[in-house]
């Protein structure tokens, strides 16, 4: 079984399926994600659309991004809202 995203959660409780308790059990089991998901940009070219993404080659699940690197992708976020278009 794959886990639920954080939307999913939000969504199940805003409807009364799940209350506390629940999320609380499924959250200890590992069934439910812990980040939440951004806002896609794309922008358009002739033939449709193209999602741009920024990915450190090497970076792994061991190491953590340095200041620099966070820098840089707060930066590439700015350049996304002012250029893209979201979906």
């Amino acid at each position: 079984m794959g886990r639920l995203t954080i939307k999913e959660v939000g969504d199940l409780t805003k409807s009364g399926i799940l209350d506390e308790k629940a999320i609380q059990e499924l959250e200890s089991k590992g069934l439910v994600g812990t980040r939440n998901r951004g806002t896609k940009y794309y922008l358009k070219n002739g033939k449709g659309k193209v999602y741009p993404q920024l990915y450190f080659k090497g970076l792994g699940k061991q190491t953590k991004p340095s200041g620099k690197m966070k820098d840089f992708r707060d930066e590439f976020n700015k350049l996304l809202e002012k250029f893209g278009i979201k979906e």
